[in-house]
């Protein structure tokens, strides 16, 4: 719902030039009402004017753009190309200004409110692009403008090793909160070391790393020395509370990478990581467990290889645990009852994903009604029912089949359990089936990198796999 204050805000920087004549005429504080009326009509012209006679000492995108009184649509996912760029050249021309008069109030620019998302909104749908050399043009000039930029989050795709190395020095590292180095950047456990130890990074709240970074099954009596020498580094990290390491093969080592942390993780991604029963152990008597906001154990068989210790986990997180996800996990009926018992404590639990786990309509049905009791539970992604599939599909199933089902059974399944959450007053919770898993903004804007990545392993695996045979 719109203010009317909002309503007439619109109006008025609808008129870029009517705007660009009387903006000298504004109240200050109504500059904040003005920027998200103009973000949202796109209105490129009267955002670099507004931001070039900001009267205010701070600029912070995502409070501007977020919920406020007169508006409480969130803006901050409307990536606007067209805005940001009025956006960034209106700061420009305010840092350049060099009149006598001009009495300069801003102090701090926060850029780092904007969010993506699937669907884009903004009507020029177009994108920010991405330029390495410029990027480090802009840092390297970071100490000689009046404009300073200080990276607090650096995210790094589609560079070769030497480049990635290069411009992470330049983003100032000691003042860094969060680094993520995605899937195609081949960054392996050697690379991590030599990073770790020519780098510190003490304010680190957030590290993310490709896939295979760490990899056991081919580790050598030095490779364990360099994965202690990482743990080590990591314990150096006073303020990390938040890890990424999904598809790297862990199997057995979890407790020599974790356990010289000195502070507790909140957010912990394994998936696909390989862990074995000694793993799920640590896990759970680790002083982790009680801190653990967000987990991640896609990929792993949790009720064959270690149901006790799954539930230990769990016990010891629920009353901190937000996130849940149990991808690929070969939760079957049988396990239904067990899984429900390892939930129920959860009661602060808010997102619960498991799709890829081959549940029948009537196990979906009963966990729905479970699922119903936890309090504060908002989103859920349940999988297509097994008995939607034809007999004999086998998990985990392979993209080819994964659309391969009865779609009208599945339809009809699915309005069953919405009714159930409609019976049970919870209309707040979002249940859906993204078959290919949740949207990822850092995936999809690297989709055809990580596609040529994942292409070019899959050849040196086969590679490998014929120079085996000859040799044999």
């Amino acid at each position: 719902m719109k203010s009317l204050r909002f309503i007439s805000a619109e109006a008025f920087v609808s008129n870029a030039e009517f705007v660009r004549k009387t903006l000298g005429g504004v109240a200050h504080n109504l500059f904040p009402l003005l920027f998200k009326a103009s973000y949202l009509l796109e209105q490129g012209e009267v955002i670099h004017d507004l931001v070039k006679n900001w009267p205010l000492a701070d600029l912070n995108i995502g409070k501007l753009l977020g919920t406020t009184v007169d508006y409480q649509e969130d803006l901050s996912h409307r990536t606007c190309s067209v805005c940001l760029e009025s956006c960034l050249t209106g700061l420009r021309d305010y840092v350049l200004n060099h009149s006598s008069t001009y009495m300069k109030k801003l102090k701090v620019v926060d850029l780092t409110g904007i969010k993506d998302v699937e669907v884009q909104f903004c009507k020029c749908k177009k994108r920010m692009e991405r330029n390495y050399e410029l990027v480090v043009q802009a840092l390297l000039k970071k100490c000689y403008c009046p404009l300073k930029i200080c990276c607090v989050a650096f995210r790094s795709d589609n560079l070769a090793l030497q480049k990635f190395f290069y411009i992470i020095k330049l983003t100032d590292p000691p003042l860094l909160r969060k680094l993520e180095i995605v899937h195609n950047i081949r960054l392996e456990m050697e690379h991590l070391e030599i990073l770790f130890n020519s780098i510190h990074f003490p304010l680190l709240m957030s590290l993310t790393l490709p896939a295979r970074t760490f990899n056991v099954r081919r580790f050598t009596d030095a490779d364990e020395g360099i994965l202690t020498n990482i743990g080590e580094k990591m314990g150096e990290m006073t303020q990390l509370t938040e890890l990424n390491i999904s598809f790297s093969i862990l199997t057995g080592r979890i407790r020599k990478l974790l356990s010289p942390l000195k502070t507790p993780l909140k957010m912990l991604d394994v998936s696909n990581c390989s862990l074995n029963h000694a793993d799920m152990a640590y896990l759970a008597n680790s002083f982790h467990a009680n801190h653990l906001e967000a987990l991640d154990l896609s990929g792993h068989s949790i009720h064959d290889l270690y149901p006790s210790t799954f539930f230990k986990l769990l016990s010891h997180s629920s009353s901190v645990l937000r996130s849940l996800t149990l991808e690929d996990c070969n939760i079957q009926d049988t396990h239904l009852n067990m899984l429900i018992l390892s939930l129920s404590p959860c009661q602060k639990l808010q997102e619960f994903k498991f799709i890829g786990n081959p549940l029948s309509s009537q196990a979906l049905k009963q966990l729905f009604t479970f699922l119903c009791e936890l309090p504060m539970l908002k989103t859920v992604e349940f999988p297509v029912p097994r008995d939607c599939y034809p007999t004999g599909i086998t998990y985990p199933i392979d993209d080819t089949s994964l659309c391969r089902f009865d779609q009208r059974k599945y339809e009809s399944v699915a309005e069953e359990l919405n009714l159930i959450l409609l019976q049970a007053n919870r209309e707040d919770v979002k249940a859906s089936t993204p078959l290919f898993g949740s949207y990822d903004a850092a995936v999809e804007e690297t989709n055809n990198e990580l596609g040529a990545y994942l292409i070019k392993s899959f050849k040196e695996t086969l590679e490998k796999f014929t120079t085996s045979l000859k040799m044999s």
